[in-house]
């Protein structure tokens, strides 16, 4: 899996990920979210629109987040895309409840 960080407005973080998101890849996911989130942001934007696979150790990381961003302040939105595969995995485990999607990012708001 490959992740990539950017801040495209000063209080927003956007993550994207590619690739397969399972339990061999997913602690990178953790880490990388709770260092983010570790500077409570506005926001913060996890793009999961070019993700292979979804496994449940990534939905475990999702929930996690939603919960430190909760905790902090931060609001956490997932972006799925067109893709069915992420939709799919988060519908199925009702995580389409309990964090907020997206088709598509966000556009930047004015700092």
């Amino acid at each position: 899996m490959r992740l990539r960080t950017t801040w495209p407005a000063p209080h927003a973080v956007l993550v994207t990920a590619r690739g397969d998101l399972d339990s061999t890849t997913a602690p990178d996911l953790a880490t990388l979210l709770s260092d983010r989130l570790w500077a409570t942001p506005e926001r913060l934007v996890v793009d999961l629109s070019e993700v292979d696979f979804l496994g449940v150790a990534g939905i475990r990381v999702l929930l996690h987040a939603a919960l430190q961003a909760g905790q902090g302040g931060t609001e956490l939105l997932v972006v799925t895309g067109t893709n069915r595969v992420v939709r799919r995995a988060l519908q199925v485990t009702g995580t389409d409840r309990r964090i907020a999607l997206a088709d598509r990012r966000p556009a930047p708001a004015p700092a």
